[in-house]
Formats: C-alpha cells, sequence, structure tokens
C-alpha cells in the first residue's frame, strides 16, 4: 500500500536524513567514488553535489545516470565555476510527474530555491531533455547549453518487458549497450540497477519517463533559442543515433557539434577529457592555478 501511494502522491516531505536521499538517490553513484573535491548537500527537498565557485553550471543526468556520470568533467571546472549535479526526482515522484517536462520543472524549483541565476545549464540524455525544457521557458536564466547525446528530438527507449527486466543478464546487456566497447559499471553497479527495477514503483516510474520522450519533440521551439549551445554526441550511439545531433545543430542556430569516436550514449562518462576539453573552448574560461584533483593526478 505505502509503494502504492507513493506512485500517485508526493510522500518525499515524511522521509529525513539518510531515508530521504536513498528516496532520491537509490543509484549510490550520486555520491560513491568521490575523490574530486565534491560534496553532498541537502537543501530543502534537493540533494545534490556541489564543489567550486563562481558563475554556476548544472550537470543534469538521465535515467539510471549518477554523479558519477559528470565526475572527472566537474573537478576540471570547479577551479572557475560552481559546479552543481543535481539528483533528478527520477525514483521517487508521483506517476503523474514521470516526465521530462516535469523534470524541467523540478529544475525551476530547483534554481529558484537555490538563487540561480545565469546559468551553464547542460545535460545528458534524459537530463538534456529537462535541460532544453527549462530554457524555453527561462531564456534569461541561461547563458550556455551543452547537450550530451540529448533527449527532446527523439524516442528514447527502455528495451524489454517486466518478464525480460526480471532477468539479471538481460538488464546487464541493457545497460552495456549505453557504452561503447567493453562495459563501464562493474557487476555491483549493474546489480544496484537491477534490483531497482525489480520494483514495481521504480519500474514504472522509469517506463513512465521512456513514453514522456516520444512527445512533444522540441523541433520550433529551439529555433527560437540563440544561446551558445555546445552538442557533443557519441559516433557510436544506440540509444539516440548520431543523425539525431545534425536534428539539433539544425534546430540550434548558435550550435557546435562535436562527434566523439568509439563512445557511445553517456559522452561525460565515457570521454570525460575530450567533453571538458571541447566545454573549456566553448566558455573560453581560463584555468585557475591549483592542485590537481585526484581526477587528474598522474
Amino acid at each position: 500500500m505505502a509503494s502504492l501511494l507513493s506512485l500517485l502522491f508526493d510522500n518525499t516531505s515524511r522521509l529525513e536524513g539518510d531515508a530521504f536521499v536513498r528516496s532520491r538517490a537509490p543509484i549510490t553513484g550520486l555520491t560513491g567514488r568521490n575523490d574530486y573535491g565534491f560534496e553532498l548537500r541537502v537543501v530543502g527537498r534537493h540533494v545534490f553535489m556541489e564543489a567550486g565557485s563562481g558563475p554556476p553550471l548544472l550537470f543534469c543526468h538521465g535515467l539510471f545516470g549518477s554523479f558519477r556520470n559528470f565526475a572527472e568533467i566537474g573537478a576540471g571546472l570547479a577551479d572557475r565555476y560552481r559546479v552543481i549535479v543535481p539528483c533528478m526526482p527520477m525514483y521517487d515522484a508521483p506517476l503523474a510527474r514521470c516526465s521530462v517536462e516535469h523534470l524541467a520543472t523540478y529544475l525551476e524549483t530547483f534554481t529558484a530555491d537555490l538563487g540561480l541565476k545565469n546559468c551553464v545549464m547542460a545535460g545528458n540524455s534524459m537530463g538534456g531533455g529537462a535541460v532544453l525544457h527549462y530554457t524555453v521557458r527561462h531564456p534569461a536564466n541561461v547563458s550556455h547549453l551543452i547537450l550530451f547525446a540529448s533527449s527532446g528530438l527523439s524516442f528514447i527507449p527502455m528495451r524489454g518487458g517486466a518478464l525480460k527486466l526480471r532477468n539479471y543478464e538481460y538488464v546487464k546487456g541493457l545497460l552495456s549497450d549505453i557504452f561503447y566497447g567493453s562495459p563501464k559499471l562493474n557487476d555491483a553497479e549493474v546489480r544496484e540497477v537491477y534490483d531497482l527495477l525489480q520494483q514495481k514503483p521504480v519500474l514504472l516510474r522509469c517506463l513512465s519517463f521512456t513514453r514522456s520522450t516520444k512527445k512533444n519533440f522540441m523541433h520550433e521551439q529551439l529555433r527560437q533559442l540563440s544561446h551558445p549551445a555546445l552538442v557533443i554526441w557519441g559516433a557510436n550511439d544506440t540509444v539516440t543515433p548520431p543523425e539525431v545531433a545534425r536534428e539539433f545543430r539544425a534546430c540550434l542556430r548558435n550550435s557546435e557539434l562535436h562527434y566523439l569516436p568509439e563512445c557511445g550514449h553517456c559522452p561525460p562518462f565515457e570521454k570525460p577529457r575530450e567533453c571538458l576539453r571541447l566545454i573549456e573552448s566553448m566558455l573560453g574560461a581560463p584555468r585557475r592555478r591549483r592542485t590537481p584533483s585526484p581526477a587528474f593526478a598522474a
């Protein structure tokens, strides 16, 4: 009954401390492997990782994503930006809010509650779609756009019905398809996602998010944006094929497109150094002298 109620209503206000963090961030990659100088913060009903100071730069993950997707890039930018990785409410939101459009609504609340102005907005997959919807609604509060294999112009599927997703090897193969070449997740990380998908409320939320990417393609809305935009795409992406990136380049009038070879659906995780160089080039912010973080230590 409690699980059913959580699908229909927002029950996160009843949770506090670690219980709230686990509900919002069940994939521990959000806070795991944190040797990059980030701190876990909980402000009101928001959970996020933060490092650095300066203009705000938000990295927004997609389904099954987490802090680990952006940790190395964020460490490389934290000497010039206030780098924030919000935990997107994908596993504890009421079913009626499980859509990419509602993720943008969450970003509205997040940026307002934290008082974030003139943000660099970056997102991967559904996180990219959320960033785009937010930018369309609040263009004056966004300085630059960074899209990694974004939703917004194509359907992002989650293959397999409930029966197939009960098979561990099937889920492992599903996650491996996200990346190019050898799997980027170890067995414990795969098991974590598999266990999540065995929870029916979480599975229903995930399916709702994927279905929402079929709706409201943003071609016309994006043509109204003039923000400097960086589109980074894996040349071997099988989730959102490379030709989708060309559609983004055509719609965003002030954009540049870069394909990364031997890269799948998660460029910031698979090719962090290449992504960092492209981001630094677009933003044009000089690097301050600092002691290298473990992410860049020899």
